[in-house]
This record gives structure tokens, sequence and C-alpha cells, in this order.
């Protein structure tokens, strides 16, 4: 109807398909966005506090701490194939794998040099230089494992 390419309609399903998958949806937002601000802080909590934890650099982090993070954290969904951060990208946040796979490839975009899990983290070098002109992405581009 939209003449939408068909590679797009493609990639628009596998998009869906992948969030039906792994049940998470846009109206999850909604839903929690008219909640009370206390209400929302003791569900983000709930929900994020274990992931921090499996963090190593937060591991003997105060509990008050974490949770003035966890209130500060932002989910973020990647489809597989797609590149978070490319090599040589200003980079302005820290990523935390929570579930899935990450993949650190190399220029040609093919050789994984690394894979990262559950509790893995990057970008960390980046939020602590906010203030000036930022950190580049790394030496490697970071995509998501395909299926």
């Amino acid at each position: 109807m939209r003449r939408v390419p068909k590679h797009l309609q493609v990639k628009v399903i596998k998009w869906f398909d992948y969030l039906w998958l792994t049940q998470k949806c846009s109206d999850e937002e909604k839903a929690v966005s008219c909640l009370p601000d206390k209400l929302k802080a003791e569900i983000a909590i709930n929900v994020h506090l274990d992931t921090l934890r499996r963090v190593e650099i937060f591991q003997n982090t105060e509990a008050g701490f974490l949770c003035e993070l966890v209130l500060r954290l932002r989910p973020v969904l990647f489809s597989p194939g797609d590149y978070i951060c490319r090599k040589g990208e200003v980079g302005k946040e820290m990523y935390i794998v929570n579930r899935g796979r990450l993949q650190v490839v190399a220029d040609n975009g093919k050789t994984v040099l690394a894979t990262l899990k559950a509790g893995s983290y990057f970008g960390e070098i980046s939020i602590l230089n906010m203030g000036t002109a930022g950190k580049e992405c790394g030496k490697y581009s970071k995509r998501t494992r395909g299926p």
C-alpha cells in the first residue's frame, strides 16, 4: 500500500517476529509511563538490578548507588545483525548486554574478534568523558549476533 521495498518489508516483519519472540513491545513503555514515579522506580530496580550486579565494574558497589544507576538505565533492543557502534564513531553511551550476544568485528565486518554475552559492557570510557569531545567507539565495531 505504501510502496515500501520488499527488503524493508521483510526487515520490519523480522523485527516484529523478534519482538514477539522476546515478549517485548512498545506498549510496555506506554503502560509504565502513566505510573507514579515511585512505582516506576520500584519496577526499574526489580527488573534491572540483577543485570547491574552481573557487570564486573559494579560488583563491589553500594546498593544505593546501583539503585540510582538503575533509574537512569534505558532499555534498548537491537535486531540481529544491527551495528550498535562502528569504529571511529564518537561514543556517548555505555551499553550493558542484558540478553543475547554481540560480536566485536574487524574492519571487514566478517572476522569476529570477540563475543560479548549477558553481563558484558562497553562504552564506559565515553560516559566518563561526557564533558569533553567524547571518545570513539573503539578499535572495532560491535554488532548484534544473528539468530
